[in-house]
């Protein structure tokens, strides 16, 4: 018996990354819209719109929302970017972003020589290994990757992913069948200081659904809106 809790954990902690291996089929996708709540209070909002170009898959984002904390402004975030796919493969990145009133910035592109990212970022200028990801929610590949790019900054984080539990989760009066994982994020793989993520994949479409993490109230962001193209 114990032999087989083990295989079953093992095939569904394994399926997840052989299945959702490429961002192709975003291009089915025309807008993904998340609610971000924090404490069960939505205070903005994260859009991500698509558009094919030939072999070229592009993502734009706008991001915006305000925490308070007893009427003074704890987070204020207002950005956008821009990330550029061909054939399946991250080749450029493009991000601005004003956080509390300071600009942060990552310009990162792909070195074919080198096979490497070029990151300049304001917080860290250099080189990312090429199977990194950069942390945004539309990108279900943030799921296998140990390298994460901060979108805002450019900051290099390393993860672990663990695969909790299928669930069934309700929204907008939607039930949708998930896989639920934990993401933990560290500066450095010896860091005892970590970020823990909750993360709720549709199986069906591939798409997250809803994040969860805690850092100076609960914070979720949760799908709004998905737009197809006809």
């Amino acid at each position: 018996m114990k032999k087989i809790k083990i295989i079953f954990f093992l095939f569904f902690f394994i399926y997840p990354f052989f299945s959702y291996s490429h961002v192709n089929h975003y291009s089915k996708f025309k807008i993904i819209e998340m609610d971000v709540l924090r404490n069960g209070k939505k205070i903005g909002y994260n859009k991500y719109r698509f558009e094919s170009q030939n072999d070229l898959l592009i993502v734009k984002n706008e991001i915006n929302f305000v925490a308070k904390l007893i009427g003074i402004s704890l987070l204020d975030v207002n950005g956008s970017s821009t990330e550029t796919f061909k054939n399946g493969k991250l080749i450029k990145f493009k991000s601005n972003t004003i956080q509390n009133k300071r600009k942060k910035y990552n310009e990162l592109i792909f070195d074919e020589r080198k096979k490497t990212f070029k990151i300049k970022g304001s917080s860290f200028n250099g080189d990312a290994p090429s199977a990194a990801m950069v942390g945004n929610w539309w990108n279900h590949n943030i799921l296998q990757s140990k390298t994460i790019i901060s979108p805002l900054s450019g900051s290099l984080k390393f993860q672990e992913v663990y695969f909790l539990s299928k669930e069934i989760l309700r929204i907008n009066s939607i039930n949708y069948n998930v896989s639920k994982f934990k993401i933990v994020l560290k500066r450095n793989m010896d860091d005892k200081k970590k970020e823990e993520f909750y993360i709720w994949l549709d199986d069906k479409s591939k798409i997250i659904l809803k994040v969860n993490y805690s850092k100076f109230g609960n914070w979720e962001y949760i799908l709004k809106t998905i737009e197809k193209l006809n």
